[in-house]
């Protein structure tokens, strides 16, 4: 099976909250009446060497980023084009005329480093208890390779 044919695709956030979000592969559309949730619905479609998704049915408690709001009416585009063997441009669309006066577009590069590996993320909302986590530590030196 070739990775165009998967009809769902499940992108974890690396690092983050041990959350993940899935993409519905299969040509479907969007319920009509959708419970709004923090990482809306998605469907996705190829368009040549481009995976495209598209995503609504977000909550208030969403944010693009940090310090970005959207509202219930958000809608997101998002394009992943591999450019090269270590290199994905990233680009999304945002239409929410809830928060904001016309859609706008954005984008970066994602870099695949080979050896490098991700740093558990820790920080949790209402966590009271670093210290539990770090023990006396203020911080974690980051400056190493980290081993699981």
């Amino acid at each position: 099976m070739e990775f165009k044919d998967l009809q769902q695709i499940s992108i974890m956030d690396v690092g983050g909250p041990h959350t993940f979000r899935t993409i519905y592969m299969d040509g479907r559309a969007h319920p009509k009446n959708l419970d709004p949730s923090y990482y809306g619905h998605s469907t996705g479609k190829w368009e040549g060497d481009t995976l495209v998704v598209d995503t609504v049915g977000f909550n208030e408690g969403f944010w693009i980023s940090r310090g970005i709001p959207t509202t219930e009416r958000l809608h997101m585009i998002e394009r992943f084009t591999r450019t090269d063997s270590n290199t994905m441009k990233y680009e999304v669309t945002v239409d929410d005329p809830g928060a904001y006066t016309a859609p706008w577009t954005a984008g970066f590069l994602l870099s695949w480093n080979q050896g490098v590996e991700l740093f558990e993320y820790i920080c949790q909302e209402n966590n009271f208890a670093s210290q539990l986590m770090l023990g006396s530590e203020q911080s974690v030196d980051r400056s190493s390779a980290i081993v699981p």
